[in-house]
Parts: structure tokens; C-alpha cells; sequence
């Protein structure tokens, strides 16, 4: 247990925070891209799709230089925080013009209007808790077979269900950390599902009442515990992937 508190507190020091300078200093290649573009739009539209409460601001264009930062109308503009119009959408100039990624900061590449509605934190809870029950209920749906009646084809299934899990919460490691970070993950993940089979094996041999046959039921039990706490770390890491990168 004290492994999955680890665990937790390494996933709550990922949480990122909304960067307002994102797309000040860019490289020489990057910064002449996004002249290009500015050169071909009549107007523009400052606006912090991060930012609680934002609100759009429309930029007629009028001078655009270029010193250390790019300038238009005199102003430095942070392109993470501009957008363009391109047919009936709003393109992010600071992922079209290569200074972030898409998803980057939680930043989307193109939006259907101005201003779109800002994530709160408990939405995005909202959407890893739907998400991390979705995926159990595929994990479910593969491996469970309703025809199986033997305990052992039951604790075969669980088995392959909880891989299943355990293959997503991988997943969801390997997004949002560093590789170093990712090895001793995996490691905390292997001994936390290990020490739960361990702790159920050590009661059905101590029970003075089970005498080393407790029943379906009771041999069942560690791995629905297992699959319990393996939808919380899946939520709990979906819920960091959609703070940093939006989905």
C-alpha cells in the first residue's frame, strides 16, 4: 500500500499549470512561418482557450514586424494564444506555425467558435471517470464469457481482465511521463498487484474458518479488489493526460 501512495504522489506532482508565455521566443524557421500566415489574414483573434473566464479579442491587423518577438500593431503576441480564421474554423497559430504541438498545454489546434467553453477541473474528473469505466467495460466484454461456470475459468477471466486494465494504465504512464519515470512506475504497478494476490493468499491459508476453501465467492475477491484499484489509478492518470494534453 505504501507503493500505491507513492505512486499517487508522483501522479499529483505531474499536474501541470496554464502557462501564459508559451510562444514569445521562437526559432528563426518558426517565427517566418507564422509572419506567412499573419500576412495573409486581414484580422486575428487573441484568446486563451486555458484561461478561465476568457474572452476574444478581435486584432485588426495593421504593421506586423518582427525584432525578438512578433509584432503586430506594435504588440508582442504569445501565437499559443492567437487564432486565425480558415474557412468556418479558428486555427491556433502557435501549433500551425510549429512552437507547440497539438494538445500541447491543452491547447487544440483548431476551434469551431469563439470563445469555446473552458474545461473546469471537475468536467475533466468527469470525463477520466467515463473514460477509465469505458475501458474496464471493453476489458469486461473481452475476456468475460457469461457461459463460464467453474471457479477457475471465473479467476482465468478476472486474470485477463485486470492484464487488460493494467495494459491501460501503462498506456495512460507512457503519455504523460518521462521514460525514467515510466520504469519505476511499471515497477510500483508490478508490486502493488502482486501484494494484493499476496495479502488474499495470506488469508485463505491463516482463516481458521475457511481451512483453505472459502468458496467462489472468496476466491474471487482479490481480483475484483485488483480491478477496483486499477480503474482509480486509470482514472487518476487519465484525469492528469487531460489536464496537460486535453484528451
Amino acid at each position: 500500500m505504501k507503493k500505491l501512495f507513492l505512486l499517487w504522489g508522483i501522479m499529483a506532482a505531474f499536474i501541470p499549470t496554464a502557462k501564459a508565455d508559451i510562444c514569445y521566443d521562437m526559432h528563426h524557421e518558426i517565427s517566418a512561418k507564422a509572419v506567412e500566415i499573419l500576412k495573409s489574414q486581414k484580422e486575428i483573434y487573441k484568446y486563451c482557450s486555458i484561461c478561465k473566464d476568457a474572452a476574444p479579442q478581435t486584432i485588426q491587423i495593421n504593421k506586423i514586424t518582427e525584432n525578438e518577438h512578433i509584432y503586430v500593431n506594435d504588440k508582442a503576441l504569445d501565437l499559443a494564444h492567437i487564432y486565425y480564421k480558415k474557412g468556418s474554423k479558428y486555427i491556433n497559430l502557435g501549433i500551425s506555425s510549429g512552437c507547440i504541438k497539438p494538445g500541447e498545454y491543452g491547447i487544440s489546434a483548431e476551434l469551431a467558435d469563439l470563445p469555446v467553453i473552458h474545461k473546469t477541473k471537475e468536467s475533466n474528473k468527469q470525463q477520466a471517470k467515463k473514460q477509465a469505466q469505458t475501458i474496464y467495460e471493453e476489458c469486461s466484454s473481452r475476456f468475460r464469457d457469461k457461459e463460464a461456470v467453474s471457479t477457475a475459468d471465473m479467476v482465468e477471466q478476472n486474470i485477463n481482465v485486470n492484464n487488460c486494465l493494467a495494459d491501460a494504465v501503462k498506456k495512460e504512464i507512457e503519455q504523460g511521463f518521462e521514460p525514467e519515470q515510466q520504469t519505476q512506475m511499471f515497477e510500483y504497478l508490478k508490486e502493488i498487484r502482486r501484494g494484493i494476490l499476496g495479502f488474499y493468499a495470506g488469508i485463505y491459508a491463516d482463516n481458521k474458518y475457511c481451512y483453505g476453501s472459502c468458496g467462489t465467492i472468496t476466491n474471487l475477491l482479490p481480483y475484483g479488489d485488483e480491478y477496483n484499484i486499477l480503474i482509480e489509478m486509470l482514472e487518476n492518470l487519465l484525469f492528469l493526460n487531460i489536464e496537460k494534453n486535453g484528451y
